[in-house]
């Protein structure tokens, strides 16, 4: 438990921090501090006793009972605003799916931003209700989906390959001669996936993939542990635990249905403007 250090008049000092963008909050850490929201705050800070009870007296306190989402407007946008506290890979792949289903049910989403505890998400329509986003079966089906032709799915597919021996490790300085055949990884999970997709190897490529790289398992156990019970607050404007989400970094993109309707609305507008409509 010892920090050594010494002097170097030749470089600037540099303070090595860690800001959560690389390990995920633990489950046990969200558990803490889903208890403490909900317990003595004396021993918080002034200031951080006066943001939680003015989220308690804006909104509500997230639970580990029930999923908190918000919805309120923003800047010319709609956005809702979801607590799973499931850490960050698990939040942004939440942003993934739910984007996606906001696109399939016609809600125009335009974008996305996760932190460790919540995830923030921005488009053209309002949501009221945010139960049917949730529907465990169709978040699995959409993220399989996705998977299916990503490269996520494929460097999951080699290493499960590599293990059952199907191909081979590369190994620095051996070669080939030109009798022994090698296989790309890439061919056999495409050959598998349009020829066999219920395949061991396959459901076991799923299997690693939702798990290990996405974190899927950590939203599927949050949802479960909530037995459906969804909470969705529509507020008149940005609450106090949603603010800190629209200075993140690492806004993700979606392009779709509100993109179109944007370029609609603004050659509609323009077209009228010009006396043309």
């Amino acid at each position: 438990m010892t920090v050594e250090v010494s002097p170097n008049a030749g470089k600037k000092p540099k303070v090595a921090t860690f800001n959560g963008s690389k390990f995920s909050t633990s489950l046990q850490l969200s558990q803490r501090i889903l208890t403490l929201l909900h317990g003595d705050h004396s021993a918080l800070p002034a200031h951080t006793q006066d943001w939680i009870a003015l989220q308690a007296s804006t909104s509500e306190l997230p639970t580990a009972q029930s999923l908190l989402i918000e919805s309120f407007p923003h800047d010319g946008r709609e956005h809702i605003c979801v607590y799973g506290f499931a850490g960050r890979n698990a939040q942004q792949t939440l942003g993934l799916l739910l984007t996606k289903r906001m696109e399939e049910l016609g809600l125009a989403p335009l974008g996305f931003v996760a932190t460790d505890y919540a995830t923030l998400i921005w488009g053209l329509d309002p949501v009221t209700d945010a139960a049917p986003l949730f529907d465990l079966t169709a978040l699995e089906e959409g993220l399989e989906t996705w998977l299916a032709g990503n490269a996520v799915m494929k460097r999951s597919f080699r290493a499960v390959a590599t293990i059952a021996g199907l191909i081979e490790r590369n190994s620095p300085g051996a070669r080939k001669s030109g009798r022994q055949a090698t296989f790309s990884s890439d061919i056999l999970y495409d050959t598998l996936q349009k020829y066999e997709p219920d395949h061991l190897l396959m459901e076991i490529t799923r299997a690693q993939a939702m798990t290990g790289l996405v974190d899927f398992a950590r939203i599927k156990a949050r949802l479960e542990s909530t037995d459906g019970e969804i909470v969705t607050q529509r507020l008149t404007r940005v609450s106090p635990f949603a603010a800190p989400l629209f200075l993140e970094v690492g806004k993700v993109p979606v392009k779709g249905l509100a993109e179109e309707r944007l370029l609609a609305e603004e050659t509609a507008r323009l077209m009228a403007t010009a006396g043309l409509s």
